[in-house]
């Protein structure tokens, strides 16, 4: 399950963080590269609070049902 789990993760990178890192990777100096770790970061912030949302938005209409 673990090796699912962590194949996963990679293919999400992959998918959302990929291009962004092969376009600007090479040009990247030590700062630049800290400013789109934490980049990274806020976005899957983000991305965790819109499916919270959505999670509880579903569950409101399933109880309504």
């Amino acid at each position: 399950m673990e090796k699912e789990k962590e194949k996963m993760r990679e293919v999400f990178e992959e998918f959302f963080f990929g291009p962004m890192e092969r376009v600007f990777g090479p040009f990247l100096n030590e700062e630049a590269r800290k400013h789109l770790s934490q980049a990274k970061l806020e976005v899957l912030k983000a991305m965790r609070s819109f499916i919270d949302t959505e999670i509880e938005r579903m569950e409101k209409r399933k109880q309504q049902e």
